[in-house]
């Protein structure tokens, strides 16, 4: 296997993971939301959509109480760092296939995904 091939099949195989891992991690909070939260009314407050403010601190403090919400939240945020670590890797192959092009597209997307996950308005 060459070593082209094998970094494509090293950047499929930690986004396959990454995914099924973060679907794994919703479905087994949205089952314990359901059984916790089930059979109760849902009030007309929930649907009304707040603007939400909150930073990176906030978010892996609640997704690391392990309570439904939590464990949810914790699924979507190990699907973005996969996304993350996809592009980050992605910079790697095309520096190393000296496409320079397209490590300044990667580089630029890598900065904008970051800047998106660490400094909210």
């Amino acid at each position: 296997m060459t070593s082209i091939k094998r970094i494509q099949f090293i950047i499929s195989y930690i986004l396959l993971i990454g995914t099924i891992f973060s679907a794994g991690l919703v479905l087994v909070g949205g089952f314990m939301y359901l059984y916790q939260n089930g059979a109760a009314n849902m009030h007309i407050e929930v649907l009304h959509a707040d603007a939400f403010a909150a930073n990176i601190i906030d978010i892996l403090y609640i997704g690391f109480s392990f309570t439904p919400i939590g464990i949810i939240i914790l699924g979507l945020l190990s699907l973005i760092v996969t996304q993350i670590l996809r592009v980050a890797m992605l910079c790697g192959f095309y520096t190393f296939t000296r496409d320079y092009w397209f490590i300044f597209i990667s580089l630029f997307i890598l900065a904008v995904m970051i800047y998106s996950v660490f400094w909210r308005v």
